[in-house]
């Protein structure tokens, strides 16, 4: 079963991704990621906490269809972890 996750600042899911985890990016609020075209699953190569704009986590994704960018799930962004 897949498990689905979003990140608040109270609620550190993304501690269950791991890096060479495939995902799947379920929604996000990026305005240049067509999820109704396009279907974004990929392999994490990269996690990271950034510590400034009050902190975030970035995890970077390779996804099938050509992009490479990084889930922030503190912006909303919602994955699958696949395995």
């Amino acid at each position: 079963m897949n498990e689905r996750y979003i990140l608040s600042k109270s609620n550190d899911n993304n501690m269950n991704v791991k890096i060479g985890n495939r995902v799947k990016l379920v929604k996000t609020n990026d305005q240049y990621t067509d999820l109704a075209k396009n279907e974004y699953i990929g392999t994490v190569y990269d996690i990271n906490k950034v510590s400034f704009d009050g902190g975030f986590t970035q995890i970077w994704c390779k996804f099938e269809n050509g992009s490479n960018f990084a889930i922030v799930p503190e912006t909303g962004d919602i994955y699958e972890v696949l395995q």
